[in-house]
């Protein structure tokens, strides 16, 4: 995983231990001026997490009371941190396509409103 900037929350995992991995972006709340009540949150960074394996079974894993079905091509976690990886980005590219559909309906609502009645953009501008 040459070039990518992972963080480990618990560190890495403890050697010689059955664990999967899972890959997320994550973002954390910051205090910009406590006394005029303003927040903001932090630049995503990835975040490499590890769940010790409590029972496998043929088919997958226990992991903190989560059964993840390893067979499966969506997982919640997975068995090597690239693995990890690529379904984090998996997740992320069907999020923006999903998020996309959403924003060009949007957009064709929108425009039909402005069509239907001119005046709208006027009022609503």
């Amino acid at each position: 995983m040459a070039g990518v900037i992972l963080h480990y929350p618990f560190g890495p995992p403890p050697p010689d231990t059955d664990v999967l991995f899972r890959c997320e972006a994550k973002r954390y709340s910051v205090v910009i001026d406590a006394d005029a009540d303003r927040y903001g949150v932090t630049d995503p960074q990835l975040e490499m997490t590890w769940w010790r394996v409590h029972k496998r079974t043929p088919k997958g894993a226990w992991v903190c009371d989560r059964f993840v079905l390893l067979t499966a091509t969506k997982r919640w976690a997975c068995e090597t941190e690239e693995e990890a990886l690529a379904s984090f980005i998996a997740r992320k590219q069907k999020h923006i396509s999903i998020l996309s559909r959403n924003l060009s309906r949007a957009q064709a609502d929108l425009a039909l409103a402005y069509r239907t009645h001119p005046r709208a953009a006027l009022v609503f501008a």
